[in-house]
């Protein structure tokens, strides 16, 4: 079935900065490297961006983090997100990431995971909101290219975004992202656009809605409700045609397996130019399931992905087990 697209294939303005559509890949941690960027892309997405990145680590040069803001020509336009607390570091990481290329600095303030919120960063900056209002002063003064915020319903059960996102807007900030679960939440039970849609309403920069997009009716339910664009993060695992598909309003539906295998060996391609092979053969893994999902792979299957050295030795494993089986 396809519904007639009214929005997301418009273009708009995000601050300073002219998008081709209204649809943006989400940062994911531990997800969103270059391969998925340039994935996303390939797919339709007109803004993506780099899993979260550290401020620490880009002030004290760690190598890794580092390398994180490396962004290419095909990924343009790019997003870098950086997490942190302390306004003067995330201005100085701000003013790397422009350097080396982003389009967007988008800050952190929604990751509910232990590790990020101990240190006072991530969704813990919600429940500062003097201090996440500094914070985005520092970035948005630092830069010349638009700053963004990623927020929550808020940290704990208690919503306070209503309150926050405008003081972050007066900080600042170009438009806010609402992924509307609390952090205690995480990523259980469903996202409450109702909260989205209110900011939509108030707010006097671009709202940008993340939270269970996976088919057209809700992507265009939000932009009638006057968010600016909408964001894809878990519905793209292992199903990059969803941003064709949410561009066209057409559902969501199973590719035949040789076309899944062909973008998984490509996917696999532009990681292996990433992170190398070996990094690649490991990361891989966790995709092989994602990308199999609607052929439900059993057990057997399952093990051997996981001890799989690569995709090359993936791929005839995958063939053996599913190329007899349902192909629509």
């Amino acid at each position: 079935m396809t519904h007639t697209t009214s929005h997301i294939s418009e273009d708009f303005n995000l601050g300073s900065l002219r998008l081709a559509n209204r649809l943006v890949q989400a940062p994911m941690a531990g997800i969103s490297g270059r391969a998925f960027r340039l994935q996303a892309r390939r797919f339709g997405a007109g803004l993506v961006s780099t899993e979260m990145i550290s401020s620490y680590g880009v002030h004290f040069g760690d190598r890794r983090t580092v390398d994180m803001l490396d962004v290419r020509d095909a990924e343009h336009p790019v997003a870098v997100q950086l997490f942190g607390n302390q306004p003067e570091l995330m201005a100085e990481a701000a003013l790397a990431a422009e350097r080396a290329g982003a389009d967007i600095i988008d800050i952190n303030m929604g990751c509910p995971v232990r590790k990020v919120v101990k240190t006072g960063a991530g969704v813990a900056l919600m429940e500062d909101e003097p201090l996440a209002a500094r914070v985005t002063a520092a970035v948005a003064g630092a830069v010349r290219v638009p700053v963004t915020v990623k927020i929550r319903s808020g940290a704990r059960a208690r919503a306070t975004a209503a309150s926050l996102a405008p003081r972050l807007a007066a900080a600042g900030a170009a438009a806010v992202s609402i992924h509307p679960r609390t952090g205690a939440q995480g990523y259980r039970g469903r996202a409450d656009h109702t909260l989205t849609r209110q900011l939509a309403a108030a707010l006097p920069v671009p709202v940008i809605a993340s939270g269970d997009i996976a088919a057209p009716a809700l992507a265009e339910q939000l932009l009638d409700a006057g968010c600016a664009a909408v964001m894809v993060g878990q519905a793209a695992l292992g199903n990059p045609w969803i941003f064709a598909d949410l561009l066209a309003g057409a559902e969501p539906h199973r590719r035949p397996l040789d076309a899944v295998l062909a973008e998984m060996g490509r996917f696999n391609h532009d990681l292996t130019g990433e992170v190398g092979e070996e990094r690649a053969g490991r990361a891989m893994r966790k995709f092989y399931g994602w990308y199999l999902r609607p052929f439900k792979p059993d057990a057997r299957l399952r093990d051997q992905l996981r001890r799989a050295a690569g995709f090359a030795a993936a791929e005839p494993l995958i063939r053996a087990a599913l190329g007899d089986g349902p192909r629509g």
